[in-house]
């Protein structure tokens, strides 16, 4: 329990980095969602880091120092009980996305976007193609059909049929496909939204039928600049 409340705090201690590489430094305030919690981080010129993980929580601070090494970020962050872990993130267009989280205990735990490689065109415009790529260990083909129909199958047993099937529909920045699952234990709803990434789709949330949220898109923006010195909290 201790290691999965490190990682959702550590997770959240990211947004304190996400600032504007045109403009250095980057101390500042960052609030953002993530998997369902407001978080607010200040990161300080001095090289600290403050992270409040949870609006709800407004007392429990998570505290530590963070270092850049050219596009890499990394932060060492205590719990209140002072147990220490390290957070790496990666510079990229001006944000930091994750890249992993190191438990206090050793765990290391990777991050990122589940990527979809867009293999075949099925229309001249718009994201709709064959697409193939990894999610929660699955080698998967995704079709994404013109008429608005969405399919997923493993790609080891593509004669077998697809293990979800549903709609999508465009959004701002991908689609958003709304699927249920197709075996003998029963139908299983689930929603699941892309970006669209320069060789494909990217998975950056998914709600199960119960309104589990898992978020994979690790980019939160900066709400205040900070100074140069840091104020005391």
């Amino acid at each position: 329990m201790k290691t999965k409340l490190f990682t959702l705090f550590s997770l959240i201690a990211f947004i304190a980095l996400g600032a504007d590489k045109k403009a250095p430094p980057i101390a500042g305030t960052y609030k953002g969602e993530i998997e369902g919690e407001l978080a607010t981080a200040i990161l300080k010129a001095d090289g600290s880091i403050i992270v409040r993980p949870s609006a709800e929580r407004p007392k429990f601070t998570m505290r530590g120092t963070w270092k850049r090494d050219g596009n890499t970020l990394t932060a060492k962050l205590k719990d209140p009980t002072g147990d220490e872990g390290t957070v790496v993130f990666t510079v990229d267009n001006g944000d930091l996305a994750l890249v992993k989280v190191i438990s206090p205990g050793g765990e290391v735990d990777e991050f990122g976007m589940p990527q979809f490689k867009r293999n075949k065109r099925l229309a001249e415009k718009g994201p709709a193609g064959v697409y193939v790529g990894w999610f929660d260990e699955e080698h998967l083909s995704v079709q994404v059909k013109p008429d608005g129909a969405f399919t997923v199958t493993p790609c080891e047993d593509l004669k077998g049929g697809p293990i979800y099937v549903g709609k999508w529909k465009a959004t701002e920045r991908g689609l958003r496909a709304t699927v249920k699952a197709k075996d003998e234990e029963g139908e299983e709803d689930a929603t699941v939204d892309f970006v669209t990434t320069p060789t494909g789709l990217a998975i950056i949330k998914v709600v199960d039928g119960d309104g589990e949220v898992e978020t994979f898109d690790t980019r939160l923006k900066r709400q205040k600049r900070g100074g140069k010195g840091g104020k005391k909290n």
